[in-house]
């Protein structure tokens, strides 16, 4: 059997995603890890039994989606950008033959579930992001801004985050450095660089980001971070807002002193062993735990999530049948269901 993680192999827009599958390398054999790229998984070598930790964010375009047969998808952690993804019946059967789906986010829960799809509430792999170099809690250090070029951070509030800290800020961007390549040069590449740049934000006094996956992998790690937005409350950002007070750009404008939230140890210290739990007994296994789980932890959220789908399916096909449902509903599940 093979095993493979993925990352996105096309925009290249997000070193973020690379991390995604950094986590997954993790937990497979070390001489038997290969990367795929996530927008062409059919393309997957057909010749052998594979197995695949298929988290992070889906996807740019579904022209290559699903993987092959020969592949057994752990899909867990699993955010989806757009719901016309699952417009295909074609789709929409794949993901129902490797339910439970593990979800990194409500949102993405919820759809899954309303299409009658058995699915569970993950949270994000990245949480398991290993610890690169001791933690600096001395207080002194580099203060590091990790934002992207396309989500920059006003200067207002960057000037009043460094007022309140009496530092200059250290701006480190989540953009590749280089994004050329074949998937596994770029693959290569970019997790050389994101292991500096873990190791670095562990010897750092602070970390203040505006990326989940930077956030996560910190949290994870025990690195000393905090997530600034300017909609702390948006719903893909959960993830974090179950582990720590995601602090909005009002907070830090009308603050008089900065202060790194708490982080919810137990939360984070069960949410870690929930996904190791996942994944290293499906590698174990040579198949996705959860569809045949043999804790009785697993067991539960099996169960529940073929009732929650079927709960979910019945409402929302009931409301399109009825007239009942609003047009966003209607856009995402059409008539079909």
């Amino acid at each position: 059997m093979k095993y493979y993680y993925q990352v996105e192999g096309g925009i290249r827009n997000n070193i973020g995603d690379v991390l995604q599958g950094i986590v997954a390398k993790a937990f497979l054999p070390p001489n038997n890890a290969h990367v795929a790229d996530r927008e062409a998984l059919a393309d997957i070598d057909k010749s052998e039994e594979a197995l695949l930790i298929a988290n992070g964010w889906y996807m740019h375009s579904y022209e290559k989606f699903p993987p092959p047969p020969n592949v057994k998808p752990v899909y867990v952690s699993m955010h989806i950008a757009k719901s016309s993804l699952l417009s295909s019946k074609k789709v929409r059967d794949h993901f129902k033959q490797h339910a439970p789906i593990g979800c990194r986010d409500q949102k993405t829960l919820k759809l899954f579930l309303g299409w009658g799809i058995p699915a569970y509430y993950s949270g994000c792999l990245t949480t398991t992001t290993r610890q690169r170099a001791p933690i600096n809690n001395t207080g002194t250090g580099e203060v590091l801004l990790v934002d992207n070029i396309d989500h920059q951070v006003p200067q207002n509030v960057v000037d009043k985050l460094e007022q309140l800290l009496g530092t200059k800020l250290v701006r480190i961007s989540h953009d590749p450095e280089d994004t050329s390549g074949n998937i596994e040069e770029y693959s290569a590449r970019c997790e050389k660089h994101m292991d500096y740049l873990l190791e670095r934000y562990c010897k750092a006094r602070l970390i203040i980001t505006t990326k989940i996956h930077c956030a996560l992998p910190c949290l994870g790690m025990g690195a000393n971070v905090m997530l600034i937005h300017p909609h702390p409350s948006e719903k893909r950002l959960a993830p974090v807002a179950e582990l720590a007070h995601i602090t909005s750009y009002e907070e830090v404008l009308s603050a008089t002193e900065l202060v790194k939230p708490p982080v919810k140890t137990e939360a984070l210290k069960a949410r870690q062993e929930f996904l190791s739990n996942i994944c290293r007994g499906s590698v174990a296994k040579g198949y996705n735990v959860m569809q045949n789980p043999d804790s009785e932890e697993f067991k539960k959220v099996k169960r529940d999530s073929i009732r929650q789908a079927k709960l979910y399916g019945m409402a929302v096909s009931g409301m399109l049948k009825l007239g009942l449902a609003n047009d966003t509903m209607k856009k995402v599940y059409g008539n079909s269901i």
